[in-house]
């Protein structure tokens, strides 16, 4: 499914996305959440410290892809990070 709006059913779906490439590649988590800010996203990630560790990428970015290619293209790059929080 690509994402054409950015709505709260939609962030659930990336959310639901995150929470698969995450089990995936072993990433253990407390909490993970999605959220809009302005004109980005945001990965909220909390770990092993009970901090929250925040992760940001352009909104526009995200309309036109699949759900699954976003969740890959945002962890893909900071998984060695997330593995050091976890």
């Amino acid at each position: 499914m690509d994402i054409t709006k950015i709505d709260k059913p939609t962030l659930d779906l990336i959310q639901k996305a995150f929470e698969i490439v995450l089990k995936q590649n072993n990433i253990p988590y407390k909490k993970i959440g999605i959220a809009e800010e302005s004109d980005h996203l945001v990965f909220l990630y909390e770990g092993k410290d009970e901090k929250v560790h925040v992760f940001k990428w352009k909104k526009s970015a995200s309309i036109g892809v699949s759900i699954g290619v976003l969740a890959q293209s945002v962890l893909t790059p900071i998984i060695p990070h997330l593995r050091l929080l976890s």
